[in-house]
């Protein structure tokens, strides 16, 4: 059995130190009523009729309370944690969903600049049906007779009016317009390559991240192609569009470095010869734009790992 020792002191009227093996406590009050604070966090009251043996005992902060307290006080650190836990988890969620979307725009934006580029074809002027008035608009009407009797410098005004290549000027520079018969025109236009054809592929991994790499020659090259024959494409649609004409002649030219002199020379990569009666048979939203052109007559040297190279004119 342990031994135990137990030991009061008074410390003046009412008051006492209690003394144990295990523990000490002080205790204050009357007869009847008293009241003790041990140590190890106990409180206790006691309450008595004097003379009588009668008491009641309140026991308060026992270790098993304390022990209650304490569990329940880690149980809602607990649970505060996991919901911090949760919170950060469903932030980093909506992070992670929020950097998809904005990648997916920009992929997005990234495709239709490339569409854009090999598919300048796919819009034009409006057709002017010459022959019948109720089809010319009121502004152009003037010249219906001078563009129906073949008047060349009419068919300049109606060029400069509607002023259709102002509409792909960021696509190339520098258009010539000329003819010297009225059921022609020859255009020659400078390429811009260097402005307007992505350098970059830009994509999304599996993970929903952004990846933007350097095209591969091939692929920067097969672009390269697509968007000189969609120009001229375009040229010839605008023109069959606005005159009369039975041909349009396009010249698709460029500067080279010329190794032999050290100097840059302009060189014609594709020159095409579109009939009317052929490219009115032709679904422009549909058609590959280099491939297209099979349907005509044209001169282009081209290879997909080296890309254009200098050809001849043709002529009418």
């Amino acid at each position: 059995m342990g031994l135990n020792f137990r030991k009061s002191i008074s410390l003046g009227k009412n008051l006492k130190l209690n003394l144990g093996s295990k523990s000490s406590s002080i205790s204050a009050g009357v007869p009847g009523a008293r009241y003790s604070v041990s140590t190890n966090g106990t409180r206790r009251a006691t309450f008595g009729i004097p003379g009588t043996g009668l008491s009641y005992t309140k026991t308060f902060g026992t270790k098993s309370e304390k022990s209650k307290a304490d569990t329940k006080k880690k149980e809602k650190e607990k649970e505060k944690a996991a919901k911090e836990k949760e919170l950060a988890k469903e932030k980093v969620a909506k992070e992670k969903e929020l950097e998809i979307e904005k990648n997916e725009k920009l992929v997005e934006e990234y495709t239709e600049s490339v569409g854009e580029v090999i598919g300048i074809h796919k819009d034009g002027v409006d057709k002017i049906n010459w022959n019948k008035l109720s089809e010319v608009p009121s502004k152009y009407q003037p010249l219906r007779d001078g563009i129906l009797s073949g008047d060349i410098d009419t068919y300049y005004q109606v060029i400069e009016t509607v002023d259709p290549f102002d509409a792909i000027l960021d696509f190339g520079s520098e258009f010539e317009i000329g003819t010297d018969d009225p059921e022609s025109m020859t255009v020659e236009f400078n390429i811009k390559a260097a402005d307007v054809l992505p350098k970059t592929k830009v994509e999304m991994t599996a993970s929903g991240k952004l990846s933007e790499k350097e095209l591969s020659q091939t692929a920067y090259y097969d672009i390269f192609q697509d968007y000189v024959c969609s120009m001229t494409i375009r040229i010839a649609r605008d023109l069959f569009a606005l005159l009369p004409i039975e041909k349009v002649l396009v010249h698709a030219v460029d500067m080279e470095l010329n190794t032999a002199t050290g100097n840059d020379e302009e060189v014609t990569y594709l020159s095409v010869l579109f009939d009317r009666t052929t490219f009115e048979k032709i679904n422009l939203d549909k058609i590959d734009p280099s491939d297209s052109l099979d349907n005509f007559e044209y001169n282009m040297k081209f290879a997909k790992t080296t890309g254009f190279k200098p050809v001849n004119k043709l002529d009418l």
